[in-house]
Order: C-alpha cells, then structure tokens, then sequence
C-alpha cells in the first residue's frame, strides 16, 4: 500500500541542491515537527520564557503579548552567553537577557500550536505536524499526559509497533500470555516511508468486561518518521486512540507525550479510569525501556540477529533509523553552519 507525499520530497530536494547531501542528512531531523510540550501545560502567562531541549539544541519560546504569536530562539544570549529562560518577556515582544539587559527577538525555526501540544522546526518538510485521527470529532474525549523513558528515540520507536511485548511486560494487567496471539496481521509500507500495521486481537475476561463483552477487536498501528505513532482499537464503532510524539533529550533518555482520544468513556470517572490505565501501561514500558542497552556499535551488532515472525514493521523502522543522528552539540553546530551559510548576515 502507497500513498504520495509530494512537498516532503521537494524540500527535500532542494535542500539537496542548495546545501549538498551531507548538510541535508546533518539537518534533517530538525526540519520534522517535534513535540516540545503541551499545551496546558505551558504557563504563557508567565512572564518568563518556556525552556526545553531538542537533544542538545536549547530553545525557549514565549508568546508576543500584544501579537500573540508564538516565538523560538536560542536558549543562549549572543552577547556574554547567559541562559534566556531566566529573562524577563516584555511588552515589545522581544526576551530581556537578565545578564546585562540585551533585548532579544530573534526567530530560530518555528513553533506552532497544534491538537493541544507545542510543536518546532527549523525549515519544516511539511506545512503542518502529523494529525491524530478523530481529535477534532466533537464527539470524542480527548486527555494527555507525558512521561520520560531512559531509552533511546529508537528503542521508544520500536517499542510503539511491537506485538510481542505486550504478553511479557503488560501480562499482569491484560493476561495476553492466556490468549490468542494476534490474527490476520497486515503491513503497510507508505511512499514517504511511514509505515503501519494491523490485525485483531481475542480479547480476554478482563478486557471483554471493560469492551462491551466483544470477543475479537480490531486494530491498527501508524508510525510516522522520525518521531510521531498512533493506535487504534475499533470494537462496535467505538475507537480508542492513542498517540504518542517523541522528544529525544539524550541519548537515552526520552519524552513521550502521549494523547489519548476515545467516543466512549465518557464521563469524567470513566476519563479518570482511562487516564489511570494508559498510565499504568506507560510505567509497565518504563521498567523495560530503563532495560535497554545504550545506542552504540555494539549493540548494532546484536540487534536482529535474530527475528521473530510478523516483524516486518520493527526492520523497516530500523532501516529508517540509519540515518538518524542523535541531535547532540557537533548536529547543533552543523545546523547553525547552514543557517549562515543560507544567510550570511547573520
């Protein structure tokens, strides 16, 4: 199955005229849409910027009071190097350096708001972040919640599209290891490289009781490179979704931001219930992900040595992830090269 995506494949190609391939591969996971919080949960009344970290690129954001536009820059001052998110917001829109009193409005890539979360870019391939289905269906609840993994962006990657797991890390809550493994599985290879999956799966006593007493249920997974995933669980036109972007803060340690969206369970004790569930799945992922090895040669060596059956979407994401550079100091320098050399009065 393939679909087209056109405007990636021309930024990416004119990137490749105007910088030459290796800039393009240095820069290109910061020309994706990251995550970089949610949006409830970022004070834009404060009259502090909002600090966060895109591996070892410091940005802060702020929002002009009077223009109400959404600002990124740099968490370093260009005058004595003084951390920004100290300094004060002021009414002309620009950041206050609290060091020596440097005004500050210089735009570094682009921040937006987007189904409730915050994301960035540098140059972004596409004109908007990947959409979580049915969000903006008025007829579905949605809540969020955000947890950090000791684990690398890959292994948070893989972790979102594996089957097997879930019989020996979350047992104790669903009992997969006394069910039918998944059926009729499918893959999905798309053109600009996102890939999914689906199949079904017999649900057991605990998850009839909780899904309307169905014996089978429906479901399928998207992951959307570099750092953006989705499920669904279909049963009597009912869906359960949830989303999870990723936020690489070093090498293994990553933020998932996780969206949850459902048209049943309702209410706000069923909201609470379904909060505590995903929650509780996520801590079942957090003892194992604390687990893996660091990302190194090494470990490159070990990985997929051997395969289990049905893991075709693990290897196609592994494929992906060749490219991937972990956004460290020496990416940053890179980056901040080809900003100069794309504009030299600067």
């Amino acid at each position: 199955m393939y679909l087209k995506s056109t405007s990636r494949l021309k930024i990416i190609l004119s990137n490749i005229f105007i910088l030459g391939t290796n800039s393009l591969i240095s820069s290109s996971f910061f020309n994706n849409w990251i995550c970089i919080g949610i949006s409830n949960k970022i004070n834009y009344l404060s009259s502090n910027p909002h600090k966060v970290n895109i591996g070892d690129l410091p940005l802060i954001i702020w929002r002009n009071p009077s223009t109400k536009k959404l600002i990124s820059t740099i968490n370093i001052c260009k005058h004595m190097g003084s951390r920004l998110d100290k300094g004060t917001v002021l009414p002309n829109g620009c950041v206050k350096c609290p060091y020596h009193g440097l005004e500050i409005d210089d735009q570094f890539g682009k921040v937006i708001e987007h189904q409730g979360k915050i994301f960035w870019a540098y140059d972004p391939i596409e004109k908007t972040p990947p959409k979580m289905p049915f969000y903006n269906n008025k007829n579905f609840e949605k809540s969020f919640l955000e947890i950090d993994m000791d684990c690398s962006l890959q292994d948070s990657a893989y972790n979102t599209m594996d089957l097997r797991h879930p019989e020996f890390v979350h047992n104790k809550m669903f009992g997969f290891g006394n069910v039918v493994p998944p059926q009729n599985i499918k893959h999905y290879k798309y053109s600009n490289n996102d890939i999914g999956m689906s199949f079904d799966y017999s649900s057991n006593s605990i998850m009839k009781m909780l899904n309307d007493n169905i014996n089978v249920t429906n479901n399928f997974h998207m992951y959307v490179y570099p750092t953006f995933s989705w499920s669904k669980v279909t049963f009597n036109k009912k869906h359960l979704l949830i989303g999870v972007n990723l936020l690489p803060l070093k090498k293994k340690k990553t933020r998932w931001y996780v969206t949850v969206v459902s048209n049943y369970y309702k209410s706000s004790f069923e909201q609470n219930f379904l909060q505590k569930l995903a929650e509780t799945i996520l801590n079942q992922d957090y003892i194992q992900m604390k687990n893996q090895f660091e990302e190194n040669e090494l470990k490159k060596k070990f990985m997929f040595q051997h395969v289990f059956p049905n893991e075709e979407p693990i290897l196609e994401l592994n494929k992906m992830f060749e490219s991937y550079k972990y956004p460290d100091t020496i990416e940053v320098l890179k980056l901040l090269n080809e900003k100069n050399k794309l504009n030299p009065n600067i």
